[in-house]
């Protein structure tokens, strides 16, 4: 009889428990350090849940091709087959992103942690320190059982303030791991030049990420303005572009404000009404009138992004030449590494859920293979 650890109770992590949970005869042990299950993802998608997408597309993710090897053994039609055999409803919406029918991310949480079942043992608030393997044996701190199976799903620091940051995922540390560190994705650029009295205009626009003469990558979305940067989804994206970057030098952001309108005249719409107010938003349009500007090339010389307290999910974690195709590390028998642990990470619109749920289906399907 396996005995399984399990360490992080996220995404994957609860998702891991639910299906290992199902086979009485397979004891699960979930450690977290929190004094509950599900945080990130309770928070998902605006507290909706945007668990994974209908379209997943490789190159929305900072390591493509893992990412094509992961769909040719999890689809997203797989994923969601998943999810109804639990007796999830789901919805989707015009961009392939899909949530609980309840629209509540509670639902899901509900839905993956039961840990009234006979052979699921919660150990909430406890911060794994140490992990060693001895005589074939996993050994979790001063843990009285031993495992023959430790799955690490704990995550990343994303969005964590900086003392709750302080020695994350330390276990890791006698292991000997290659790693990248943990740098902020899908998180808000701080910008040069940055004129404050845009703070709290939101508006439509097409955004693009450039390094010099070369575009990284176009978006249209709606960004917000903030007192010392910008956001929203669009820009969310560009700074997993961003981020990925060897180098970041020469980068600025540049917005089309005229969305709605190829086609659209500056010159002629100012010759006819001395004004763009009925174009701009009023926050834009008394910017251009202290100072004209390009309204389809509007630029801003990016300084960075917002820290680690602030971002949705990171870049970095261990290296994915430390993993083989079915998520068991690859110089420790019965060690496996799922969802944000590892230096995988993608944009939004369910691509985050999806790599935590889908790697840890496929590592189910390793510890529980199909008879």
């Amino acid at each position: 009889m396996s005995r399984i650890a399990i360490i992080g109770a996220g995404a994957s992590g609860l998702f891991l428990t639910r299906k290992l949970s199902e086979h009485a005869d397979c004891p699960v042990y979930v450690f977290e350090r929190c004094r509950s299950v599900g945080t990130k993802l309770r928070a998902s998608g605006g507290g909706k849940a945007n668990i994974f997408n209908e379209h997943i597309d490789p190159e929305g993710y900072n390591h493509p091709e893992f990412a094509r090897q992961l769909l040719r053994q999890a689809s997203p039609e797989q994923l969601r087959q998943e999810f109804e055999q639990m007796g999830l409803t789901m919805i989707a919406d015009e961009e392939g992103r899909v949530y609980p029918s309840s629209q509540f991310s509670q639902t899901v949480v509900d839905l993956l942690w039961e840990p009234e079942r006979k052979n699921c043992h919660a150990i909430l608030e406890h911060e794994v320190k140490r992990l060693e393997n001895r005589d074939g044996k996993w050994h979790i701190d001063d843990f009285p059982e031993t495992f023959d199976h430790v799955v690490l799903a704990s995550g990343t620091p994303a969005n964590m303030i900086a003392k709750n940051r302080k020695n994350y995922n330390g276990f890791l540390d006698n292991l000997g791991f290659a790693t990248h560190p943990y740098e902020p994705s899908l998180v808000g650029f701080t910008l040069a030049d940055y004129p404050k009295s845009l703070a709290g205009c939101r508006t439509q626009v097409i955004a693009d990420l450039w390094q010099g003469d070369r575009l990284i990558h176009r978006e249209a979305g709606e960004v917000t303005f903030k007192e010392d940067g910008i956001s929203g989804i669009v820009i969310l994206n560009l700074s997993a572009y961003y981020n990925r970057l060897s180098s970041k030098e020469n980068c600025f952001l540049q917005l089309n404000l005229i969305y709605h309108d190829p086609q659209f005249n500056t010159e002629a719409h100012l010759q006819r009404f001395h004004t763009l107010k009925g174009v701009l938003h009023p926050k834009l349009n008394a910017l251009y009138e202290q100072k004209p500007f390009d309204v389809t090339r509007l630029r801003f010389a990016i300084t960075g992004t917002y820290a680690l307290d602030f971002a949705q999910v990171c870049h970095g974690g261990i290296d994915l030449q430390e993993v083989n195709a079915d998520f068991s590390l690859k110089r420790f028998p019965g060690l496996f590494a799922t969802g944000e642990i590892l230096d995988m990470d993608g944009i939004c619109g369910g691509y985050n859920l999806f790599f935590a749920f889908a790697s840890a289906l496929i590592v189910y399907q390793t510890i529980i293979p199909k008879p």
